[in-house]
């Protein structure tokens, strides 16, 4: 949350709340309750933009459920270095003037500050006011003694607290109007509740009222301190000392302050989603001139990541003209690329067919995260749906004019099948950095948090990805409120994998509720230390996107084979022992455990032994003397038949696998 959405929404619920009371409080005679509601609006205006629903649900994990996870959205966006406009902006206009009255009203809150401190020591004539525990009153004053009750009343209830509260508050908020009368307001109840006090001890309300006119014409106090010669506020102080007292039935207008808060906190949790049809919309935006246009949304380059310049080469078909927009709003040049001064054409190769893209492959490769950039690009787009289905290459050319590093690729093959699209030209500068600058860099560079498919080496789980899935399959607990409620699906997350390999930064993209949020999360916390990414030599900070999926299920259902025998070294039990364990080869149960011995050991990649409920849980009853894992290491080298279909699936339009198994 960005300060100027928390900036907004604090001076939004300060005008809500501020229109309650007006409208139901504001005429009662509960001085005491009126004046802890206005405190209490403005510290619940300053704090329900931190409170989210979810903190108040916490949901225990019950039954142990296998789930499976999505790698379709193994992709980050690079941290990005904020580009300087060098030409007039309202909106930093706006900022300016902002800062500006801040300090301002920040000034005049010392100033009045120094102002008290002065009034204390100085005793004007005529003068009585309170601050803190600060009591001045001038000795010539008629009536002194209940003059003095009328001050004692301000420092023993801490009215200049709330004063100097709402002072701060309107340090922050002094462009809304409402503020201001947030301070009125709460000024005017001090001196109602010092006025009762002081009228009860002068036994006359009459005479008390008679004392505050006689007084009206004083000396006009400071803003930060409490005044009996508040001559603004003597009409409405007389009004309400004799108002009749508001019956006990009005209390009930304050407990509408409940619902009233708790709507709050629901506007303030709420979240914008993605949506698909505005996205649509937003993609079909006319754009007769897309260079004039990029160049108005691309300002000066920066200083590590260059905004490039995108032109279309050739006549644009209409049905691809949301398509070539999307590219010039999405496609970067990669910073590897342009640190390297690495350019030339990359060639992306896809099929359309009802609107969804499959097969997205780099015909042509440039390298340094330029191919996946372009692959990233094409995937995300969702407006595919008015383009005629059929195999399309597109071109993106990469170029940075100061370079005289070679064009790589100038030569494309044909397309042969493939429909050639226009190409999209990508222009680069290279940042000119002195040595501070550098070493500024260098240091940013340190926390920044890489893609995952354009470095050299991708994080990976200790023992691979199929370690992963056994590590989930034996962590994570089907939450007890999801299964009373039939809940199933997927629950999308994401983290950062460290320097260190440690999981930080965990957080629900898209929930499913009923406790499957915080068990996703729980387990991905829990999990152990990955291998760290590595870019350049370095261990570096990548992020990661997956989903986990809740299903209850029947037991896997294992083939049994035979197998026939293979000449050579074989691997031999110790003669006399039996084996109860279920031996499961590639996938594929051997159907007589005796054939362990015809397997030959220099075919196998890796022995792998699961025990107890683990291995009930992932292959049912039959698990129960423990399940042994042998895998090939190739396979061609596999002497049993591959996975059944129904049991492991690829999808190549997504690039991501899935591992579904029944129970």
């Amino acid at each position: 949350m960005s300060f100027a959405h928390y900036l907004l929404q604090v001076n939004l619920y300060l005008i809500v709340f501020f229109g309650f009371y007006k409208l139901l409080l504001d005429k009662e005679t509960y001085f005491t309750l009126n004046r802890i509601y206005l405190v209490s609006a403005g510290a619940l205006s300053l704090c329900i933009p931190f409170i989210r629903l979810e903190w108040l649900t916490e949901q225990k994990a019950a039954q142990q459920v296998y789930t499976s996870v999505n790698w379709e959205a193994v992709l980050a966006q690079a941290t990005i270095v904020t580009e300087h406009n060098t030409g007039f902006n309202w909106g930093n206009a706006f900022v300016y003037i902002y800062c500006a009255g801040s300090l301002f009203f920040l000034g005049r809150l010392a100033v009045n500050l120094l102002a008290v401190k002065k009034l204390i020591t100085i005793h004007k004539a005529g003068s009585a006011f309170s601050f803190f525990g600060k009591k001045v009153i001038d000795q010539e004053l008629p009536q002194m003694d209940v003059i003095d009750i009328h001050e004692e009343a301000h420092i023993k209830q801490w009215h200049t607290l709330d004063v100097l509260f709402f002072e701060i508050i309107g340090i922050i908020t002094w462009l809304n109007p409402v503020i201001y009368l947030y301070k009125k307001a709460i000024k005017n109840i001090h001196e109602f509740l010092a006025d009762e006090l002081a009228a009860e001890f002068q036994g006359d309300k009459a005479e008390y009222a008679m004392l505050l006119l006689s007084k009206s014409f004083g000396i006009s106090p400071n803003t930060l301190t409490n005044g009996f010669l508040e001559k603004s506020l003597i009409k409405k102080r007389i009004f309400m000392l004799h108002k009749e007292r508001s019956k006990k039935i009005a209390i009930m207008k304050y407990g509408i302050f409940i619902p009233l808060f708790a709507l709050l906190i629901v506007f303030s949790s709420a979240t914008v989603r993605k949506n698909e049809k505005l996205l649509s919309i937003t993609d079909q935006i006319p754009m007769d001139k897309p260079i004039e246009m990029v160049e108005n949304m691309v300002t000066a380059p920066g200083k590590i990541i260059i905004a490039p310049k995108i032109s279309v080469d050739g006549k644009t078909d209409p049905n691809w003209t949301g398509f070539y927009q999307f590219l010039g709003r999405h496609i970067k040049y990669p910073t590897a690329a342009n640190s390297d001064q690495i350019q030339g054409n990359a060639q992306i190769r896809f099929n359309l067919k009802g609107g969804r893209v499959t097969n997205v492959t780099s015909n042509v490769a440039l390298g340094a995260g330029c191919d996946e950039e372009v692959m990233k690009a094409i995937l995300s787009y969702k407006g595919f749906k008015t383009v005629a289905d059929g195999k399309y290459a597109l071109t993106v050319s990469f170029s940075i004019p100061e370079s005289s590093k070679v064009f790589k690729n100038k030569l494309l093959p044909k397309a042969g099948e493939y429909v050639n699209l226009n190409r999209i030209n990508i222009i680069s500068y290279l940042p000119k950095t002195t040595a501070t600058e550098t070493n500024v860099i260098k240091s940013e560079n340190a926390d920044k948090v890489y893609d995952f498919v354009s470095i050299d080496k991708q994080p990976e789980f200790p023992g691979g990805i199929t370690r992963f899935y056994k590590y989930l399959g034996g962590s994570i607990k089907y939450p007890k409120m999801a299964q009373e409620n039939n809940v199933q699906g997927k629950v999308f997350l994401s983290f950062v994998v460290e320097k260190d390999g440690s999981l930080t930064d965990v957080q629900i993209t898209r929930g499913l509720g009923s406790g499957t949020d915080e068990e996703a999360m729980r387990v991905i916390k829990e999990s152990p230390k990955w291998n760290p990414g590595i870019q350049n030599g370095l261990a570096v900070r990548v992020k990661y996107n997956i989903n986990v999926n809740f299903k209850l299920n029947d037991p896997i259902p294992i083939q049994e084979t035979k197998t026939s025998s293979i000449p050579g070294d074989r691997i031999r039990l110790k003669e006399g022992t039996t084996l109860d364990a279920l031996i499961i080869v590639d996938g594929v149960k051997l159907s007589d455990n005796s054939q362990l011995n015809t397997i030959n050991p220099n075919n196998i990649e890796s022995i792998e032994v699961l025990k107890d409920q683990t291995a009930m849980n992932l292959y049912g009853p039959k698990a129960r003397g423990g399940v042994i894992l042998v895998t090939s290491k190739s396979a061609k080298s596999n002497v049993f038949r591959p996975l059944n279909s129904k049991e492991l699936s690829i999808d190549k339009s997504t690039d991501f696998f899935e591992l579904k198994r029944k129970f």
